[in-house]
């Protein structure tokens, strides 16, 4: 049986970054950038003033001061967006506004509350400035012919935020992926419909299509079929339209389990079961060319196990650099004790207290246990051979969990 970093290396050796398209920027949140994104102009693109103010020459205001005031004549009124009509002169200033550009002859900008109005056009300076005070130079921010961003940065809303303020309306990105979810078992009812003895509700459908949401794919389409072997092999057949399927159920040992057979069809197992606690009955292959997941149908094994294995999957044909689940060391507040020979992974919740991680675990454990995941943003790993891990230990965990 595989290690679940054995598991980790073929699910990325076998996914590859999918193809590049234009994108708007309104679309390209959370998408990598596929090439560089040269500035076509300087930021900002003049120098311009960062308060509201009055530019002046520097020299004119030696020694102000509120009982010694520097009278200086009001030129002009520069609102942002203004284009300067005048030079500022020794004897001179211009009332100017945060981000309008700065006239020429002006070396610095006093602030509005240091500074008193006088009728007949002129100001009281109330404190020396020295040059390059309150200015913004232009190209402070970036040059233009820099490299604003690089290829495989991925988009936040400071990097769009950026494009923009270079004037781009769109960038070269990664595709999204492209996610088909399957669900299968004679016992699942859509929500809201009535609950026969013996059912339950689809909660993995929905589960699943929003944690794809959080990893920056898509949701091609959602099906559910029953446990036969028929129709889980008609509805694998039917993806066409995605990069990734994801399937539920059917990938243990029982008489109603038909995706590994279907699987096997329609092209070829890399692996079957994982040594890891929840989620040992995954699989994982290749179907019509596309990369398949076989989850478990409990919950909290569906979760742990797109955690461990899709993710990262997901993050390569996104174009990331490092695709594996993010970790941070914690100390642990409470005790534990563990199984041997799978590695588990304990839902819990981290924070930053005091200079340093914690992590405290849930109570509840099953892996059927939806609530267990709530308020959940980070999973302990507990390492195969260990027994026992008491308060206060260092430990592993992955943070955060269930989102980018």
């Amino acid at each position: 049986m595989l290690t679940v970093d054995q598991a980790q290396e073929i699910v990325l050796d076998s996914v590859s970054r999918l193809p590049a398209e234009r994108a708007p920027l309104r679309q390209a949140l959370g998408r990598t950038l596929a090439e560089p994104l040269v500035a076509a102009i300087s930021l900002p693109p003049f120098d311009n003033s960062a308060m509201d103010g009055y530019a002046v020459v520097a020299e004119d205001t030696r020694g102000a001061g509120p009982d010694s005031p520097r009278r200086l004549k009001v030129v002009e009124v520069l609102p942002a967006g203004a284009v300067p009509q005048c030079e500022v002169v020794r004897g001179t200033a211009a009332q100017i506004m945060t981000g309008a550009r700065v006239p020429q002859g002006a070396d610095a900008v006093v602030m509005v509350e240091h500074t008193r109005p006088v009728p007949g056009g002129f100001v009281e300076i109330l404190e020396e400035a020295k040059p390059g005070d309150n200015l913004r130079p232009a190209g402070e921010d970036i040059r233009a012919g820099d490299v604003a961003l690089a290829s495989g940065q991925v988009l936040g809303p400071g990097e769009l935020g950026l494009a923009a303020a270079l004037g781009c309306t769109e960038v070269k990105a990664v595709r999204r992926p492209r996610v088909m979810i399957v669900t299968t078992g004679h016992e699942l009812v859509a929500p809201g419909g009535e609950l026969p003895p013996g059912s339950i509700y689809n909660s993995n459908q929905t589960a699943l299509a929003a944690r794809v949401l959080t990893a920056g794919a898509e949701v091609a389409d959602c099906l559910h079929v029953e446990d036969d072997a028929k129709a889980v092999e008609h509805a694998l057949s039917s993806c066409e339209g995605a990069d990734l399927i994801l399937t539920t159920g059917g990938v243990s040992v029982g008489e109603y389990d038909f995706v590994k057979t279907a699987l096997e069809r329609l092209g070829e197992i890399k692996f079957w079961r994982v040594l890891m606690k929840p989620g040992k009955p995954v699989a994982f292959g290749m179907a019509l060319r596309r990369p398949l997941f076989g989850l478990p149908g409990n919950p909290v094994s569906a979760l742990v196990t797109f955690e461990l294995l899709v993710a990262p999957a997901l993050r390569k044909m996104r174009g990331w650099g490092n695709c594996l689940p993010p970790t941070v060391q914690a100390r642990l507040l409470r005790d534990l004790t563990h199984e041997p020979p799978r590695r588990e992974y304990r839902q819990a919740v981290t924070g930053h207290v005091d200079g340093e991680y914690v992590v405290d675990p849930v109570e509840k454990r099953g892996s059927a246990m939806l609530t267990s995941t709530i308020g959940s943003n980070s999973l302990v790993v507990i390492p195969e051979t260990c027994e026992r891990l008491g308060a206060g230990d260092q430990v592993t965990v992955i943070y955060p969990a269930y989102r980018e």
